[in-house]
């Protein structure tokens, strides 16, 4: 045989070899398994059609979407949730949802607008609010390094916070809304979560100028240390700490069937939990085992107490489904959305309103209004198990309220000088007509963006302050100034602060500020019932 045909078998057999090789690795590795697998599935009981993946973290308000409850009804219609844990990482769990990693996630609010700026998209709709923070959340300090919020304006204070955390948008509240010039641009310190935040309060000098902003359970047991008390909790807010259920737009478009049996075995979940005597507590203790840190009885009940679970009707409120009437002031979402963005842009989180105005784009209102019109009641189940119009009752059935706010009750003179004072809010100098207490009409956005504030701050009075000037008649400056503090007061109940929240008086020091036509001559104190 000579060279060139050897050669040829050479190459022939070498080509063979390769074949048979890529053929070999081709049924090790994709036919077998397949074989492998629909054997397992013949071989096997498929209980679920559906498998939902949800991002998530151990945040006890997210107990009732993980909770046996929406399981078992779920199960009816085959369908798994699968929850992935991935410790509060918010912009991974944003790129989870965009890549189709998981289908569901859970956001506050804030985490969501800070995520979706970062990745440079929101690939999710928001459709279900799940609850808000009602004292979860909470800004706490020495009382002899911080006595008051005012004392941390100061160059030497310090907010010691979990960065891209809600607890971290409480602290950019406070310094967004209340005054505090002197507070430093570098004030937050950085720390891994509540349980590190709780140890350097512990072992931090009590008279440093350190605020320190946790949750529970570390809240209770931070209160718990001799010295340490409470400057700000989201129980004295509105509409900023709000957790929501996210679908990937996707899969939302094409399994919208899928998304609305979560959505309603949640609020049937909901229902029960609530109206079951002790079933919050129990899901919580329950949940906080096989999710977080096992809970003694005390911190299961202070964080049944810190969490505000949205019922279905308060859902149809948040989405606008049904009146302003039947909402009771309940807030919009897209309302939520763009005073929270406005926090995040004016503190610096973020660099600018990621979706510039148009907040309808980050949720969908369809499944809610799908739900009303269907006349959907969560303490109803038909006999299948199925959703429908022939519904039978299970149990006592009365269809859920939308909550109100707790509303402050008016107040006599003495009870005004009981009050403590919180903290002076951030305005823009309001400007009267000279000599007189005509509101220019610049300042009348001011004030309405004030008033705005305050209706997210329901739980505290305000005492408007009229400053008199250096120069001049004493007396006529002090009349003067109690005037423009009445005027403001009367503009901030036109723009719909109850009357009986507010209080006009004139400052009884002469202040060396009043000089030049840039002067603060009303200046805006929160006033709360002591902790």
């Amino acid at each position: 045989m000579d060279a060139d045909k050897k050669k040829r078998v050479i190459i022939m057999v070498a080509s063979w070899l390769v074949i048979i090789g890529v053929i070999g690795l081709v049924y090790k590795f994709a036919v077998e398994p397949l074989i492998r697998g629909n054997l397992v599935k013949e071989t096997s009981t498929q209980r679920y059609a559906h498998n939902i993946k949800v991002a998530h973290d151990s945040f006890p308000g997210y107990a009732i979407l993980r909770s046996p409850a929406v399981q078992n009804l779920l199960n009816r219609q085959g369908i798994k949730l699968t929850f992935i844990d991935d410790k509060a990482d918010y912009v991974g769990r944003a790129r989870a949802l965009k890549s189709g990693k998981v289908q569901m996630a859970v956001f506050t609010i804030d985490a969501y607008l800070k995520a979706g700026s970062v990745i440079g998209e929101f690939p999710g709709s928001i459709v279900l609010v799940i609850d808000e923070s009602k004292g979860a959340d909470a800004i706490v300090a020495h009382k002899r390094g911080v006595p008051q919020i005012p004392s941390l304006s100061n160059p030497r204070a310090r907010i010691v916070l979990t960065p891209d955390s809600p607890s971290e948008t409480l602290a950019r509240i406070m310094i967004n809304k209340m005054s505090l010039p002197s507070l430093p641009s570098s004030w937050a310190v950085e720390t891994n979560g509540a349980e590190d935040a709780y140890k350097k309060l512990k072992s931090a000098d009590p008279d440093d100028p350190y605020a320190y902003v946790i949750w529970e359970p570390y809240v209770t047991k931070a209160l718990a240390i001799e010295g340490v008390h409470l400057l700000l909790d989201s129980s004295k807010l509105k509409g900023y700490i709000v957790d929501v259920l996210v679908v990937q737009r996707e899969f939302l478009d094409s399994q919208r069937e899928l998304v609305t049996h979560v959505v309603q075995a949640y609020l049937r979940a909901n229902y029960d939990y609530n109206n079951q005597p002790d079933g919050l507590a129990s899901l919580i203790q329950a949940d906080a085992k096989q999710y977080g840190d096992s809970l003694n009885r005390n911190e299961t009940n202070k964080l049944v107490q810190g969490i505000e679970w949205r019922n279905t009707t308060e859902n149809y409120a948040h989405f606008g489904i049904i009146s302003t009437g039947e909402a009771k002031g309940t807030e919009r979402l897209e309302a939520m959305i763009a005073k929270i963005a406005q926090v995040l842009v004016q503190t610096n989180s973020i660099q600018a309103d990621p979706v510039s105005g148009n907040y309808e784009q980050l949720f969908f209102e369809g499944i809610l209004r799908a739900l009303h019109h269907d006349k959907f009641h969560p303490g109803m189940l038909n006999a299948s198990g199925t959703d429908g119009l022939d519904d039978i009752f299970v149990g006592s059935t009365p269809m859920e309220q939308v909550r109100e706010e707790e509303s402050l009750n008016p107040l006599s003179d003495a009870n005004w000088s009981t009050l403590a004072p919180v903290a002076a809010m951030k305005v823009e100098p309001i400007q009267f007509g000279r000599g007189n207490a005509r509101i220019l009409r610049n300042s009348e956005r001011a004030l309405k963006e004030l008033a705005a504030n305050l209706k997210s701050f329901p739980q505290y009075y305000l005492r408007v302050v009229g400053h008199t000037r250096q120069e001049g008649d004493p007396a006529a400056n002090r009349i003067l100034a109690l005037q423009r503090a009445e005027a403001a007061a009367a503009a901030l109940r036109n723009f719909g602060i109850a009357s009986h929240r507010i209080r006009a008086i004139a400052s009884n020091q002469t202040s060396t500020k009043m000089r030049g036509g840039a002067a603060q001559s009303v200046t805006f104190e929160l006033l709360g019932k002591p902790y």
